[in-house]
């Protein structure tokens, strides 16, 4: 392993324990409702935090987080946190992507006057 990437690799692990050190600082709704395999399927693909499309044309949409009406879901989105370093990327870029989407939602819930109240993005 290079000595660049092996520091990478470092900072990506780093940078995943602090996420979910902060997802877990999020208020905790008493219920989560779980959500069925049609429900996700049913959701539009902005409700994932990246959808990628493979050279056969096949879509693969990854860590569902907004719920039907576009709102963050934030048991969902605590889950979408903890289940970044499982997922199988078809582009190992598309992981810091969907790691900045799914933090950027965690920095505007802890600052409520962001102008973003309805959790839509």
């Amino acid at each position: 392993m290079a000595p660049g990437s092996a520091q990478a690799a470092r900072r990506g692990v780093c940078l995943a324990i602090v996420a979910l050190a902060v997802a877990w600082l999020l208020p905790r709704p008493a219920y989560a409702e779980r959500w069925t395999r049609q429900y996700i399927n049913s959701l539009p693909d902005s409700a994932f935090a990246v959808v990628e499309t493979t050279p056969d044309g096949k879509k693969l949409r990854h860590l569902p987080h907004h719920d039907r009406s576009g709102g963050v879901d934030v048991p969902h989105l605590r889950n979408a946190m903890s289940r970044l370093s499982q997922v199988k990327w078809a582009d190992p870029q598309h992981a810091a992507m969907a790691r900045e989407h799914l933090e950027r939602h965690l920095r505007e819930l802890r600052t409520p006057s962001s102008g973003t109240e309805s959790g839509r993005h």
